[in-house]
C-alpha cells in the first residue's frame, strides 16, 4: 500500500509518487541512492546507474501508508481527511483551494516596480537618459550594484528539481510552485527579494557555470531541491568560484534548526551536548549537512544510519562519497547494525528520513528522557504520541498539527537577511553556530518546557534575531564588507515585518539646481534598486499558510505540473514572466560597461515591461561573452519563463546566441535591439510614405550603422517591400563584393541590399535618398548631406543620447519629416512602443516563437494609431507612454500567431486587448 493524501470529497485527479516530500518550511526526507549527472570526477565515486530518474527516494516498499490522524489541524484544512490508497497515487480534488488560488492569481510572486512611472520626468530618470548615471556610477565602483540596484536584496533560489519527487523525475517546471512559495517566506519574514530559477540540466558542471555566471544579478543564491551528494559538489564549487555567498537550504538551514532546536531540547531533558549519544535517521543532504554540524558544535558520540543500517568507515554496500565523508566524522566506535539497534541506549534521534520506520518498542530501548526529532513530513518516523508512550522526554516534528514544529523557514529568511546586510561572501561555521544559538534563544528560560522548544513560524522576532547574529559572527570572522550593525540589521528587519519596508522613509533631494545624475542616483538608492519581487498571496494566517505553504497541500501544484507541463502556466508565474538577458557588452549608447553595470538598464526595461503591458520580467545580468555559453545557460534557466527578450549585447554575437536560442527554446526570444528598434522604425516610415503618398517600395534608404539595430531594421523594411536599401557602417556601403570589415551578419545583409554594389561613404551613397535612418553616432549626419537627397527627405537621426545631426539643422536643409531616440523631441522611436505589447501578445496565446509576420503586424499597430485626421510630420507615430499602444499591438501580435500556426492557444484579439488594458489600467495579473 503507497501513501495518498485525498484533500476533500469528490471527484480526484491522482498523481503517482513513490513518497511525499517537503520543501520550503519542512525537513527534506532520506536520500539514499543518486542519479548521478555529470558528477565531478573527482569528488564522485559511481556514475548514473540507470535512467529511471532523479536521485534521492526511498524505496516503495519502505512508505508505510499514512494514518488518518497525519493531518488533523481544522484550521489547515477543515474538509481534509488521509487515506490509504492502493493506487500508488498522490491524490488531490480538482477544486483543490490552493490550485485555485494558484490559477486566479497565475502563482504566488510577482515582479514589481518600487516607482510608479507617472509621468515622463519620472520615467527620464528610471529609464533613458537618468539610468545612464546609475550605469556609470557602478562601472567606476562596482560595489555600488549592491546599493544602486535589486542586487542588494536579492537572493537566486535554484533548483534543478531533483529533490522533489525522488525516483520518479519530473519535468524542471514542477520544481516552480515549490520556489515560488519560498520566495513568499523570504519576502513576509525579512523582506528579502527572491527569484526562482528551475534549470532544464542536472549536469553538475552547468549548474555551477549558470550560478556563476548568473552571480552579478544577485546578492546571494539558496540552493534548493537538489539531490545528494550532487548537492554538495554544487554548493561546494560554486562557494570557490561565486563572489556572492551561496546558502543550500536542505543543508544549512537544517542543520542550524536542528542544533537550534537541540539546544534547548537537551535543556529540557538535562543533558549536555558533549555527553549525549546521537543517532540520525537519513543520509541524504539534510541528514549529512546535520550531522557535519553537530559535531562540529561538540556532538562527540553521533551514529548516522540510512536503510543499509550504520554508516561506518569502508562499509562495502550503499555508499558514496558524500557518506565516506560524514563516516570519517561520526560513529567513532565503528558500530554496524540497525536502526533499531543503533537506537539502543541513545540520548537522541534525528529522524530525517521516511514515515513511520520507528517503533514505540525502539524508544523504549534509548536511555532514560530521549529527546525524539521525528522530522519526515507529511508523516514523521514515528508518531508523537506513541513516542511519549516510549517514554521520550521532547518530541518534534516537521509538521504543523503537532508541538514542537520545526519548520526551516525559521532559518532561512534572517541567515540571508544577515548575509545580505554584512556584504558577506562566504558563510562560515560561527555564523551557522550563532544562528542556532539565536534561534534557541527565542525561547525565554520561564517558557521553555518539553512542548515548546522552538519559535513558533509566526513570531517575527526570529528573523531579526537570527540577522543580528549573522551579522556579529561575519563581522568577527572578517567576512563583512559592509560597515553595518548587528542591531542596525535587526530593526531593519522588523521594520519590514511592521512597517512594510526596509529603509525609513527619506525625501528626495532636496536642491534647486539638482543634476540629473543626482536625481537618478537618489532615487535608487532610497529605494535599493527599483525592481522587487511582491508577494500576490500574503501570508495572513495558519490557513493560508497551510493552504499554499506547507506540506502536503503546497506539494499539489508540482504534482499537478508533473503529470500535465503545460499547467504550469496557469499555476506559477511562469505564463507572464520575461527574461531579460544581457552580458553588458552595448549598453544603451554606454558601449561595454560589463553585466553588474547594465543592471540599472534591465530594471528599468523590467518596468516599462509591467508599467506598459502588466508584463513581468526580471533581469539576468550574465558574466559570460561566449555566445555558446550564454546559450546553454539561458537554456538552463529557460523553465522559469515565458519568453526571452535579449537586450544590450554586441553585434555580431547577437545574431548568433538569438538564432541558436531561438532553435532550442520553444518560446518567444526576441532581441530587442534589433527587433523592436525595427519594429518602431517600420510604423514610423510607414506614416511617413503616408504623408508623401507613396509606398515602401518607391522609396530609396539608406541607413547608417550596420549593429544590431541597422540589420535588423533592413531585414524588416526588406521583408515587407522597401527593394532599394543600402547599409552604411564606418567603412561606408556595404555590398556584396566588399572585403574589407565583413562579418557573417553583414555578407548575409549584402545579399539581400544595395544591389547596384554602390561603394564609397554615407556622403558618398546618400545623394537621391528619400530616407536616411541613422542608428549610429552623433554628427555623422550633416546639413549638406541632406540637401543632396531628394525633395522633402525623411530623417530618422536615432543615435542616443545625441542624433546624428539635430531636429533644427535637418529641418533647416529641408527634412520633410524628423524623428529621434529623444523624448524632448517630436517623433521619439522607443522600442518601449513595441517590446512590451509584441510580448504581451505572444505569452497570452503561448507562441512558440516571434516571426516576422508578428513583428510587421506590430508595426501596423501603432502607425494605425496615428489617424490621418492627427497625422503630421510632427506626429508620426504615438507617445511613448501612450498607454492604447501595448495592448493594440498585443492583439495583433495574437492575431498573427493564430493565423501563421505559432500559438498554442486560440483567444480573441480583442479579449487580448481588453485583457491588456485592465493590466495596464487596473493591475490585474489574473490573466
Amino acid at each position: 500500500m503507497s501513501s495518498a493524501i485525498r484533500l476533500s470529497a469528490g471527484h480526484r485527479s491522482v498523481y503517482h509518487c513513490h513518497r511525499i516530500q517537503t520543501f520550503a518550511l519542512g525537513i527534506p526526507p532520506n536520500i539514499d541512492d543518486f542519479s548521478q549527472t555529470g558528477m565531478d570526477s573527482r569528488m564522485a565515486q559511481a556514475k548514473s546507474r540507470s535512467s529511471a530518474g532523479s536521485a534521492g527516494a526511498v524505496d516503495q516498499s519502505t512508505v508505510p501508508p499514512l494514518g488518518r490522524d497525519a493531518v488533523d489541524d481544522a484550521a489547515v484544512m477543515a474538509t481534509s481527511e488521509i487515506a490509504s490508497s492502493g493506487s500508488n497515487g498522490f491524490e488531490y480534488e480538482a477544486d483543490d483551494e490552493g490550485l485555485d488560488y494558484r490559477r486566479r492569481y497565475r502563482g504566488l510572486i510577482g515582479v514589481s516596480s518600487k516607482v510608479p512611472i507617472r509621468d515622463r520626468s519620472v520615467l527620464s530618470l528610471v529609464y533613458t537618459p537618468g539610468v545612464a548615471e546609475a550605469c556609470l556610477a557602478i562601472k567606476d565602483d562596482p560595489l555600488r550594484s549592491y546599493d544602486l540596484t535589486c542586487r542588494g536584496n536579492t537572493v537566486a533560489i535554484l533548483t534543478d528539481g531533483s529533490d522533489i519527487f525522488g525516483r520518479e523525475s519530473g519535468p524542471p517546471e514542477a520544481a516552480i510552485p515549490l520556489a515560488e512559495a519560498k520566495s513568499v517566506i523570504f519576502k513576509t519574514f525579512a523582506g528579502i527579494d527572491a527569484f526562482p530559477l528551475c534549470l532544464s540540466t542536472h549536469d553538475v558542471g552547468e549548474i555551477v557555470e549558470t550560478g556563476v555566471s548568473i552571480s552579478p544579478t544577485f546578492g546571494a543564491i539558496c540552493l534548493d531541491d537538489i539531490s545528494s551528494p550532487r548537492a554538495f559538489t554544487i554548493a561546494d564549487n560554486l562557494d570557490k568560484a561565486a563572489d556572492i555567498p551561496v546558502f543550500s537550504n536542505q543543508h544549512h538551514g537544517t542543520a542550524i534548526l536542528v542544533l537550534g532546536a537541540l539546544h534547548n531540547a537537551l535543556k529540557v531533558a538535562g543533558k549536555k551536548l558533549e555527553d549525549v549519544r546521537v543517532v540520525l535517521s537519513g543520509a541524504g543532504i539534510a541528514g549529512i549537512g546535520v550531522a557535519r554540524l553537530l559535531t562540529r558544535a561538540g556532538v562527540k558520540n553521533l551514529v548516522v544510519c540510512d536503510r543499509a543500517g550504520a554508516i561506518y568507515r569502508y562499509r562495502p554496500e550503499r555508499m558514496n562519497w558524500a557518506k565516506a565523508y560524514v563516516a570519517k566524522e561520526t560513529n567513532l566506535e565503528q558500530r554496524s547494525g540497525s536502526l533499531a539497534t543503533m537506537l539502543t541506549d541513545a540520548d537522541v534521534f534525528i529522524g530525517l528520513s521516511t514515515g513511520d520506520i520507528v517503533t514505540e518498542e525502539m524508544i523504549r530501548e534509548m536511555a532514560p528522557n530521549p529527546i525524539v526529532f521525528a522530522l519526515a513530513v507529511p508523516n514523521p518516523e514515528i508518531q508523537p504520541e506513541a513516542a511519549r508512550r516510549g517514554g521520550a522526554r521532547v518530541v518534534a516534528t516537521g509538521r504543523s498539527d503537532f508541538p514542537n514544529v520545526m519548520d526551516v523557514s525559521l532559518v532561512f529568511p534572517g541567515f540571508f537577511r544577515g548575509l545580505l546586510d554584512s556584504g558577506a561572501r562566504n558563510i562560515r561555521l560561527r555564523m551557522m553556530l550563532g544562528a542556532a544559538r539565536a534561534l534557541a534563544d527565542m525561547v525565554p528560560e520561564n517558557e521553555l518546557h518539553a512542548d515548546n522548544i522552538v519559535p513558533r513560524i509566526f513570531d517575527f522576532r526570529v528573523a531579526p534575531a537570527i540577522a543580528a547574529a549573522v551579522v556579529r559572527a561575519a563581522i568577527e570572522a572578517d567576512e563583512a564588507s559592509r560597515e553595518v550593525s548587528a542591531e542596525d540589521v535587526a530593526a531593519k528587519t522588523r521594520r519590514y515585518v511592521y512597517e512594510g519596508r526596509l529603509q525609513p522613509a527619506r525625501s528626495s533631494v532636496r536642491k534647486e539646481d539638482r543634476s540629473l545624475r543626482e536625481e537618478a542616483i537618489d532615487l535608487r538608492e532610497r529605494h535599493g534598486g527599483i525592481l522587487e519581487i511582491r508577494s500576490k498571496i500574503p501570508i495572513r494566517d495558519h490557513h493560508i499558510l497551510n493552504t499554499l505553504y506547507v506540506p502536503p497541500r503546497a506539494l499539489v501544484p508540482a504534482h499537478v505540473i508533473r503529470d500535465d507541463p503545460s499547467t504550469v502556466t496557469e499555476l506559477t508565474a511562469k505564463g507572464n514572466l520575461v527574461a531579460i538577458v544581457t552580458d553588458g557588452s552595448a549598453v544603451l549608447g554606454l558601449g561595454d560597461i560589463g553585466p553588474q553595470a547594465a543592471l540599472p538598464v534591465m530594471e528599468g526595461k523590467a518596468v516599462l515591461f509591467q508599467t506598459l503591458a502588466g508584463v513581468e520580467a526580471f533581469p539576468i545580468c550574465l558574466a559570460s561573452r561566449d555566445p555558446d555559453e550564454i546559450v546553454r545557460i539561458v537554456t538552463a534557466i529557460a523553465p522559469s519563463f515565458g519568453g526571452v527578450n535579449l537586450e544590450d549585447i554586441s553585434a555580431p554575437r547577437c545574431f548568433e546566441i538569438e538564432e541558436k536560442l531561438r532553435t532550442a527554446l520553444d518560446m518567444p526570444v526576441f532581441h530587442d535591439d534589433q527587433h523592436g528598434t525595427a519594429i518602431v522604425v517600420l510604423a514610423a516610415l510607414l506614416n511617413a510614405a503616408k504623408l508623401r503618398t507613396c509606398g515602401l517600395d518607391e522609396l530609396r534608404i539608406v541607413i547608417n550603422g550596420a549593429g544590431a539595430a541597422g540589420i535588423s531594421v533592413a531585414k524588416l523594411l526588406n521583408a515587407v517591400g522597401a527593394a532599394d536599401i543600402i547599409l552604411c557602417d564606418r567603412q561606408g556601403a556595404i555590398h556584396v563584393d566588399r572585403k574589407e570589415r565583413m562579418d557573417v551578419s553583414k555578407r548575409a545583409i549584402a545579399e539581400i541590399t544595395n544591389h547596384a554594389r554602390k561603394s564609397g561613404t554615407l556622403a558618398d551613397v546618400l545623394p537621391g535618398a528619400d530616407v536616411f535612418v541613422g542608428l549610429s553616432a552623433p554628427g555623422t549626419l550633416t546639413p549638406e548631406m541632406i540637401r543632396s537627397m531628394a525633395k522633402a527627405p525623411m530623417i530618422f537621426a536615432l543615435a542616443n543620447p545625441d542624433p546624428e545631426i539635430t531636429p533644427d539643422l535637418a529641418r533647416s536643409a529641408g527634412a520633410f519629416a524628423i524623428a529621434t531616440g529623444r523624448s524632448d523631441f517630436p517623433n521619439q522611436v522607443n522600442n518601449s512602443l513595441a517590446f512590451p505589447g509584441v510580448f504581451r501578445g505572444a505569452l497570452d496565446v503561448r507562441a512558440t516563437a516571434i516571426s516576422d509576420d508578428m513583428k510587421i503586424a506590430a508595426a501596423h499597430a501603432i502607425a494605425d494609431l496615428v489617424t490621418e485626421d492627427k497625422l503630421t510630420p510632427e506626429f508620426l507615430i504615438p507617445d511613448s507612454l501612450d498607454l492604447r499602444v501595448a495592448p493594440r499591438v498585443a492583439a495583433a501580435v495574437a492575431r498573427s500567431a493564430q493565423e501563421t500556426g505559432l500559438a498554442r492557444e486560440t483567444i480573441d484579439p480583442a479579449e487580448i486587448e481588453m485583457r491588456c488594458r485592465d493590466l495596464v489600467y487596473e493591475g490585474t495579473i489574473a490573466l
